[in-house]
């Protein structure tokens, strides 16, 4: 989730602390779907939840520590984006999510990149709106009830239907905001 207040931007860091902690919730990532096919739940939902609470620290750190990057800003959110929706994927392998859902994040995060790619093509680095921050938070809530679910609580199933629909909400309406208040980079 990056940040939204001005700070001064470094261009060409790849591997400070912010952008290390970035890459290491992708790497992460690829443990998490290993765990999750090797039938290893406990495992991937602790690497998860330590993936999840990294992203609370890297935009923070940047910040703090002045490190914050061009970079950093965009893989911040690609990181967020690869961790939930890989996740989400292999749950709705297993039935238990509707891939509608995952086809609505993916093309809701494809329209906002391209968003991206258009401003940065104008010298404009566009950050995560507070929407956008709620849709996140959203998703990796619906996946911790997810794994939950997986892991013996069915009861669970449920409140996890409820998130599906609130999920959605924050998506749809994230992206629907996001495109409206950066629509003069789509006239480039």
């Amino acid at each position: 989730m990056a940040c939204d207040k001005k700070t001064s931007v470094h261009h060409s860091v790849v591997f400070n602390i912010p952008n290390t902690i970035s890459w290491l919730r992708i790497v992460a990532t690829a443990l998490i779907v290993l765990f999750l096919y090797l039938k290893m739940n406990v495992l991937a939902f602790v690497l998860f939840l330590l993936a999840s609470v990294s992203d609370c620290f890297d935009g923070y750190i940047a910040r703090k520590t002045g490190q914050v990057t061009n970079l950093g800003k965009v893989l911040d959110q690609m990181s967020d984006k690869i961790l939930i929706t890989s996740v989400l994927v292999i749950f709705t392998e297993k039935g238990l999510t509707p891939g509608w859902l995952v086809v609505a994040m993916v093309f809701r995060d494809t329209l906002v990149s391209i968003v991206r790619i258009m401003a940065s093509e104008g010298g404009k680095i566009v950050a995560a709106n507070y929407l956008g921050k709620l849709k996140t938070v959203s998703q990796m809530v619906l996946v911790i009830g997810l794994f939950l679910q997986i892991l013996g609580f069915s009861q669970l199933r449920f409140i996890n239907s409820v998130l599906v629909y609130v999920t959605m909400f924050f998506t749809v309406l994230s992206g629907i905001v996001y495109i409206y208040q950066n629509r003069e980079h789509l006239n480039r």
